[in-house]
């Protein structure tokens, strides 16, 4: 299952006349949107055994509305659907040493997740900022409850050919300006976003959902995880 959510904030009411209003969300979430668009596209030359499923949700701003709804109600059983890949926003400062993974240490897909990145040149760790709470605040929360293993990646905060805080610092910089904020839109071309490190993440995610989509077992969660009960229980 590859997933994004498309919900924004609509408009200002309170803005100014003659500002702009519009809250457009290109990075979070319509990069995302993009990214698993592209992901679905490419997987169609690519055949195998389980089906995709591609889910675009809404209501995520307003307590994982969208999520909550589907969890509950989805089109197969829980217990038939292998992982989810989620993606929120995109690496837009370039390529990557290494790859955050908010799920590391839960699931089996974790030997998948460091193969490809070791493919990539790449190191794997789990949340460079696990005090945001990013993971229980995310789309897959509403899926793991239901015992979905999940993988939510990102490459950085180490960027090739950077000094070792510029990451975290683009990142520090954007959310104070434009996270919720109607600045969040696209920038002219040429603009100011570098995708190449955006293309390598979303290769990685490919890989890795079609390797679980073409393996003979579904991922699990690690024994003891919180999530562990609800896999077991889960009807398929």
């Amino acid at each position: 299952m590859l997933s994004g959510h498309h919900d924004h904030l609509g408009i200002d009411l309170a803005a100014p006349p003659g500002t702009d209003a519009i809250y457009n969300g290109a990075l979070d979430s319509a990069s995302g949107c993009a990214t698993v668009l592209a992901m679905a596209r490419a997987a169609l030359s690519a055949p195998h055994r389980r089906s995709n499923l591609v889910l675009f949700s809404t209501g995520e701003g307003m307590g994982l509305l969208g999520w909550h709804g589907f969890a509950r109600h989805p089109p197969v059983p829980a217990g038939r659907i292998a992982a989810d890949l989620n993606l929120d926003t995109v690496n837009i400062w370039g390529r990557t040493l290494d790859l955050g993974d908010l799920s590391l240490g839960r699931s089996s897909l974790d030997v998948v997740v460091r193969e490809v990145a070791a493919a990539q040149g790449r190191t794997v760790h789990g949340d460079p900022h696990p005090d945001r709470g990013s993971y229980s605040r995310g789309n897959n929360l509403e899926l793991a409850r239901v015992g979905v293993p999940d993988l939510s990646v990102s490459g950085g905060p180490h960027f090739r050919g950077r000094p070792p805080r510029w990451g975290d610092e683009q990142v520090t910089a954007w959310v104070s300006q434009h996270y919720h904020q109607p600045s969040d839109e696209y920038p002219p071309w040429p603009g100011r976003w570098d995708l190449s490190g955006a293309v390598e993440d979303a290769q990685l995610a490919l890989v890795v959902a079609l390797r679980v989509a073409n393996a003979q077992g579904l991922p699990r969660w690690r024994k003891g995880d919180e999530f562990e009960a609800a896999q077991v229980s889960t009807p398929r």
